[in-house]
Order: structure tokens, then C-alpha cells, then sequence
């Protein structure tokens, strides 16, 4: 007679409570992201978090303008103008060994197997 009952599955009525509160979940969160006050709050969100996005900039810049220090924006500026120096250089030196192009020195590619390098001697 023992053999006869069942022991009831307690992954399957969590898998079904799961199931039903799912269903629960994307009804009620349909309803909600369809309104027009869920759309005019994230916009003001949105906007609230781009407001304080920029007054965190200009707060930063004061802040590097008064301890004499560069800007994030003047700081890619400069890389940009060292960029160009060095291109002008490398066209220069180029120029300079009877228009030979100019020497890049070749960097060693990765290995694509499982061993480490060996020791170079």
C-alpha cells in the first residue's frame, strides 16, 4: 500500500508558482508600460539624470580651471595635436631617406596555441 502513494514534487509546484506569477508579472508590468504617466516619468527621469550629468561636467571643469589643471576636453585635444606632430615627423623622416617609407617596427603577433612563449636568449 505504501508503494502505492505518491511523494508530491516540490520542484514541479515551484515551477508552477513560478509559471503563475510570471503570468501575474507581465500583465500587471504591461499594463503599467503602456500608460502615458510610465512614459512621462521615465522622460523626466531621463531628463533629470541628463541635467545632473551636465552640472556634474561643468562642476569638474570649475573645479580643474581652478587647481590650473586640464580639462578632459583639452586633454584629447592635446593627444589629437601629438598625433598629427608625429605623423608630420614620420612623413618628414620619410623624406629624409629618399622616400623610403618610414620604418614601424614590427610587433611580435601572439601565438594561438596553448604553450606559453619561450624564453628568448
Amino acid at each position: 500500500m505504501l508503494r502505492s502513494m505518491t511523494i508530491p514534487d516540490p520542484a514541479a509546484f515551484f515551477r508552477e508558482m513560478l509559471g503563475e506569477w510570471e503570468k501575474m508579472a507581465n500583465s500587471v508590468g504591461g499594463q503599467v508600460l503602456k500608460s502615458d504617466q510610465w512614459s512621462q516619468t521615465m522622460h523626466g527621469a531621463n531628463a533629470a539624470t541628463m541635467n545632473a550629468q551636465a552640472a556634474m561636467k561643468q562642476m569638474m571643469e570649475r573645479g580643474l580651471a581652478a587647481a590650473n589643471m586640464p580639462s578632459r576636453g583639452e586633454i584629447e585635444d592635446l593627444s589629437a595635436r601629438i598625433g598629427r606632430i608625429e605623423a608630420s615627423l614620420l612623413r618628414i623622416e620619410a623624406l629624409l631617406t629618399d622616400g623610403a617609407a618610414p620604418a614601424v617596427p614590427d610587433k611580435p603577433k601572439p601565438t594561438r596555441g596553448r604553450k606559453p612563449p619561450a624564453p628568448s636568449a
